[in-house]
């Protein structure tokens, strides 16, 4: 079976079939709606938000299509699935097959991967002709923003020039040495000055790969590179430099961020939505994110302890995610303080 059949097996089991099959190509394509952000927490899937770009509503209809034919889903609602239990050994050996990487972390670095690939395929190519005082050649970013960058980058080092390249290797060289993942995946990409790097369907048929998998690799290697240069950025001044800095360290939208700002002032929800001019809901879905994201703000901030109690016992004894679900058991609270819990709380 195709690693891009299992990545969608493995969206609909840990969604049992409480969230329709779109809410999978929302996380996949790294939608940033409060409501694919709290689907990745509750269902914890955040290592898998933005792993696949560019699946389309189209290519998912016809996996999901497939996966039905071929026995492994059993359809509950229109739209809504789950995968069956007569297949789930089957399954679980798929994953031990190919596991998905420990090393991703889609949900954290989602905001910097790309960019930081770019910044560092470049930076290699051009610290490897600086090596040799070579100045004619193409560059393998056309990006200007990320030209311009490691521009100011090469000068702002307080290194001679043709070192930086000596230096880097050398960073690189220590942050793979304890990769679990193999570093060629990515090594094999880069260009220096005698050698083109492959691109990925190269390097997918060189290696013989199934493309899905070593997308998924390929990705959690680069989480891995960059969660090692956060936790030590002294030991690889070069290659850390190319993180964007994030002032407040939370993964949270622009405008979840104004209403932050609010908050830590102590405006309540009425007063917020009267100063920013937005709908109550689209604050409320500003605190959720809020809330999934900052470890300092609890429950207790917006829900009392009691409806606390009651909404958790109430998720514990059904086994269920569904707002509609809660509600119909507790019709003295509001989908709001639902969704408070759940987004604190859902991995019950």
């Amino acid at each position: 079976m195709s690693f891009e059949k299992i990545i969608i097996l493995y969206c609909l089991f840990k969604m049992n079939g409480e969230r329709t099959v779109y809410s999978i190509l929302h996380l996949l394509n790294g939608k940033k709606s409060s409501q694919t952000i709290q689907d990745i927490h509750i269902f914890q899937l955040t290592p898998l938000f933005q792993l696949y770009p560019t699946l389309t509503r189209e290519r998912l209809n016809g996996l999901v299509f497939e996966l039905n034919q071929e026995n492994w889903l059993t359809e509950l609602n229109k739209d809504h699935y789950k995968v069956r239990e007569n297949r789930m050994t089957e399954l679980q050996e798929l994953w031990i097959e190919k596991p998905f990487p420990r090393e991703l972390q889609g949900w954290k670095f989602h905001q910097d991967t790309n960019l930081f690939w770019a910044k560092l395929t470049l930076m290699v190519q051009v610290c490897a002709h600086l090596a040799e005082s070579k100045t004619q050649y193409i560059p393998v970013q056309r990006n200007p923003y990320v030209q311009q960058w490691v521009k100011k980058a090469i000068v702002s080092l307080p290194i001679e020039k043709s070192e930086i390249n000596s230096y880097l290797y050398k960073e690189l060289v220590s942050i793979f040495i304890d990769s679990p993942i193999d570093p060629l995946l990515i090594i094999s990409r880069f260009t220096g000055i005698n050698k083109i790097g492959l691109t990925a369907n190269q390097l997918v048929e060189e290696l013989k790969l199934d493309p899905f998998y070593y997308q998924v690799q390929f990705v959690a290697l680069l989480h891995y590179m960059m969660d090692k240069m956060k936790a030590n950025q002294e030991a690889y001044p070069i290659v850390s430099c190319m993180l964007e800095s994030n002032q407040n360290g939370y993964t949270l939208t622009a405008s979840t961020n104004k209403t932050l700002d609010y908050v830590k002032k102590g405006f309540s929800i009425e007063q917020i939505v009267e100063r920013r001019s937005l709908k109550r809901s689209t604050i409320e879905d500003h605190f959720i994110e809020i809330l999934l994201n900052i470890p300092e703000f609890t429950p207790e901030h917006f829900v009392s302890s009691e409806k606390i109690k009651k909404i958790k016992a109430c998720i514990e004894s059904s086994s269920s995610k569904s707002l509609k679900i809660i509600k119909e058991q507790l019709e003295e609270v509001s989908y709001f303080e639902i969704r408070v819990v759940l987004a604190r709380y859902g991995d019950l």
